[in-house]
């Protein structure tokens, strides 16, 4: 398959029925029947899994303006808003005021590489990359920690790996396979290696190990959800692709899941090994761990992120997720209680028949089940100049029809 018109190659010096389902438990283990809710795509109301929608705008000033591509993360009473501009702000979660900029580009003592980085909310830390395995830690209110170092540090060809927090105490991290070694799950405490456990089996990476064995590489940013894509090619004329920014773990209550990559199985991690607890039916689009990287891969379903509280489980899949143009991403939402699953195309999101205003598309859950997205000013001034009536809506959301283009983002908390 030609990829040359939708990618930039990169040279190899940057390395880098019912419209629901009804789920079953087979065994021990419990099955969620994503792959036939597919089948009977519908819409999905937010009123069936929320009960409560809390807007929050931001505060705007000279100094203070969130830019573009911007993602939401809650920590405490802290919203911690980051965007492509490599900014990293705070803002008080109730009324959304600006509390602080948190770390800075730069090769000074403090200075980081990039203010993404992985957020340990049970504390209050955010980690940001200094390079060769040293992170910068801050607080959520912008006051520089000290430094951390990694205890392993990952030697696959990109060097993609995910950091997690177990408890107050623990931290995790997820290494993809190399040449050598295969994925795993490690456990640390400051600089202390606890456990180090296979994620999944003993398989190793499928990537060359041989950078010279490769004619060109191409990434795509933001290309999928706010995920990125890279596409490899060899010199023998195969090619590969994978997704480099995905976040495998998650949290419900004390307890931290965790997915990896193309596999369907949901795991608890503990110190002694990952659990499993809960098995995606994808059906006749499951998508073989096998044929992972071919990128003519077809008519499969491609899990891409999972959010979960007490009462649901939230998955975001694509189809054809190889093939530019036949491409689609879905909302699968799953009811613990009754086992009922429903899937609609992810551009729709939620319906939101609670107060009538846009739809809801969260991209970010706490431990304690709060889901929580961020809304571009713009859209919100677009969506009022679109529906002038606002008789019928909600205080808090005519409040809303004050906020300019040029403002900061609205963040939107649901319970």
């Amino acid at each position: 398959m030609k990829i040359n018109p939708f990618y930039w190659a990169l040279p190899l010096s940057i390395w880098l029925g019912c419209s629901c389902s009804s789920s079953t438990k087979k065994g021990e283990l419990e099955t969620i029947a994503v792959g036939s809710a597919y089948a009977a795509l519908t819409t999905i109301k937010a009123s069936d899994y929320f009960q409560h929608i809390t807007y929050i705008p931001l505060e705007t000033t000279d100094s203070v303006l969130v830019g573009n591509a911007p993602s939401i993360r809650l920590a405490g009473n802290r919203l911690i808003v980051s965007s492509a501009q490599k900014q990293c702000f705070s803002f008080n979660k109730s009324d959304g005021c600006f509390v602080a900029s948190v770390g800075h580009i730069g090769n000074d003592p403090e200075g980081c590489r990039e203010l993404t980085g992985w957020l340990d909310a049970e504390n209050g830390y955010l980690y940001f990359s200094k390079g060769d395995g040293v992170s910068a830690v801050y607080d959520t209110e912008g006051n520089f920690v000290g430094t951390s170092k990694e205890v392993e540090l990952s030697d696959g060809l990109f060097g993609i790996d995910s950091n997690d927090y177990l408890d107050k105490q623990i931290r995790v991290k997820h290494l993809p396979a190399s040449a050598t070694k295969p994925d795993r799950i490690v456990l640390y405490q400051d600089t202390t290696l606890l456990a180090s456990y296979p994620s999944h089996g003993a398989e190793k990476a499928v990537f060359s190990g041989n950078p010279a064995d490769i004619e060109s590489i191409a990434v795509f940013q933001q290309a999928l959800m706010g995920h990125s894509m890279i596409f490899i090619r060899y010199k023998s004329g195969e090619e590969q692709g994978i997704i480099s920014t995905e976040h495998p773990f998650w949290h419900v209550g004390e307890k931290l899941y965790f997915r990896e990559y193309f596999n369907d199985t949901i795991y608890q991690v503990t110190k002694e090994g990952l659990v499993p607890e809960r098995r995606f039916d994808f059906g006749a689009m499951k998508w073989k761990r096998e044929d992972r990287y071919d990128v003519q891969k077809d008519e499969a379903i491609y899990p891409l992120e999972v959010m979960e509280n007490d009462r649901f489980l939230w998955l975001r899949f694509v189809v054809n997720l190889y093939r530019q143009d036949k491409r689609k991403a879905y909302n699968a939402l799953y009811l613990k209680e009754t086992g009922e699953v429903k899937v609609a195309a992810y551009e729709e999101g939620l319906e939101n028949d609670l107060n009538g205003f846009l739809p809801l598309q969260p991209t970010f859950v706490t431990a304690d089940g709060e889901f929580a997205q961020i809304i571009p000013a713009e859209t919100i001034a677009e969506w009022f100049e679109e529906h002038p009536d606002v008789a019928e809506l909600p205080k808090e959301v005519k409040a809303l029809k004050e906020i300019t283009a040029e403002d900061n983002p609205v963040v939107v908390l649901m319970k």
